[in-house]
């Protein structure tokens, strides 16, 4: 981090200063319009005085603005156009001010002045926003907030067709990143909307290491805790999910190739479910996480519970910002040691991992008493049948990963599952294959992934033996 100058504080002022002349100068084209008519005859004499207020905030603003400019935060060509646009409100105003001062601001010139200096802060202020808010400022305005921003990934038609960049990584980017690494502005130099300026980086370095997501700033930022100075996005921007950031850890760790596809990558279990939730199911509906978290309030979760769970290294964090619902990740820490810690927050968590923690059947007395649970990944545990029973308590069930487990067909049979389920998987389980066809009867609607792939057969499959020629 660089030392604030003092040219550097003067600069950051320009976004409290710019208001001032668009306010004033406004009120001053309103008594201009009002006081030509002779009911308001006596609001002349205040209108010189509002246009000289309107014209010194205008030449702070252009100070501040032109300090500004000399930063490459934003795109040279659009922070140019407002620049001049600037200048030009500003002596369209000291016209108009001189002329009113003389008496004249009432004659068919002053008329045009006032005329052109309205049209020059309409395109004066709509450059600033598209600065700072992208340039669809105005026209996103007359778009819902989700077409103009959406907050999730678009849902992909068959994920594993899709390439990775342009389908996934590319829209998660955009849904955190663009605001400050877009086109149109660069804070810190770094871009982030194209390949060749992402491997490019910004002003600290490169931030993407093709093979290592842990060693990559892109990921490290996001990582931190959201009230470092440095974490990203910042504070008070909208927050990537859990869900994206392992979509963009995963691509980053397979090489962050732009042109590979899903299907080509190897897919870890730790990414199947956020993978899964791209793609539409066979009813239409999207398997996204992000969409079914309930609409209705709930109090914040316990404490004491959550602070045990942090201390035993088990990873507790908010579904969604200014939201009380929880995710609580137990991966890498004995699980059956803390499970009961989950008793007091059942109302607050909807996303559950506890993959590879060694839980069994007594762990999901008390999974099963969150009842708010959306997702729950329980693959590589010791959970059997006994645990998947208990599981059909939870109603609000979308996601259930029971990938490396010893559960069978028949106690997927008798777990009569939520009619919200979209997905199970069900790789390196013991369920057999005549059970299948009664699966998907059970579980109509959702997703069963047994992981059993098949691949169409090659010419080039086929081994082709001929006798040696002597």
């Amino acid at each position: 981090m660089y030392p604030l100058t003092i040219t550097d504080f003067i600069a950051h002022l320009h976004p409290a200063l710019v208001h001032l002349p668009i306010g004033i100068l406004l009120i001053a084209l309103i008594l201009q319009l009002l006081a030509g008519r002779e009911k308001f005859h006596s609001l002349r004499a205040a209108i010189p005085i509002v246009l000289l207020a309107g014209v010194l905030s205008a030449v702070f603003s252009c100070i501040t603005g032109f300090l500004l400019f000399r930063s490459s935060d934003y795109d040279k060509t659009l922070v140019s156009w407002h620049m001049w646009m600037a200048l030009a409100l500003t002596f369209m105003a000291f016209a108009l001010c001189a002329r009113s001062f003389s008496g004249r601001a009432f004659d068919r010139t002053g008329k045009w002045l006032g005329a052109g200096l309205l049209v020059l802060l309409t395109i004066t202020g709509h450059l600033g926003g598209s600065l700072t808010h992208g340039e669809d400022y105005l026209s996103g305005a007359l778009h819902s907030s989700e077409e103009a921003a959406p907050a999730v990934i678009p849902p992909i038609a068959n994920v594993q067709e899709a390439v990775v960049y342009d389908s996934i990584v590319k829209p998660v980017l955009a849904v955190g990143c663009y605001s400050c690494h877009g086109p149109n502005k660069q804070k810190g130099g770094l871009r982030l909307d194209n390949p060749a300026a992402i491997a490019k980086g910004g002003k600290d370095g490169i931030v993407l290491i093709a093979g290592k997501a842990d060693s990559s700033e892109l990921i490290k930022r996001m990582l931190l805790p959201e009230s470092d100075d440095h974490h990203m996005p910042p504070k008070g921007h909208r927050q990537l999910s859990r869900g994206q950031m392992e979509l963009l850890s995963w691509w980053i760790d397979q090489g962050g190739d732009y042109t590979k596809k899903v299907k080509d990558l190897p897919q870890p279990e730790k990414v199947r479910p956020a993978l899964a939730g791209l793609q539409k199911g066979s009813s239409g509906e999207v398997v996204n996480m992000e969409a079914v978290i309930p609409e209705e309030a709930v109090d914040p979760g316990d404490e004491k519970a959550i602070a045990g769970l942090r201390g035993a290294g088990v990873v507790v964090m908010p579904v969604a910002q200014n939201s009380n619902y929880l995710s609580v990740n137990f991966s890498g820490v004995p699980g059956a040691a803390l499970v009961g810690l989950l008793q007091p927050l059942r109302k607050q968590v909807i996303q559950l991992d506890m993959s590879g923690t060694g839980v069994g059947d007594s762990s999901m007395e008390v999974v099963r008493q969150c009842a708010a649970l959306r997702y729950v990944n329980l693959s590589n545990t010791g959970v059997t049948d006994r645990g998947v029973v208990m599981l059909g308590a939870l109603q609000e069930l979308r996601v259930l990963n029971l990938v490396g487990t010893q559960v069978t067909g028949e106690g997927l049979l008798s777990m009569r599952p939520a009619g919200h389920l979209h997905a199970v998987y069900l790789y390196h389980t013991r369920v057999e294959g005549k059970y299948w066809e009664k699966l998907k009867v059970l579980f109509k609607g959702a997703v069963l992934d047994s992981g059993g792939y098949l691949l169409p057969k090659l010419v080039t499959d086929t081994a082709v033996v001929r006798p040696k020629v002597k």
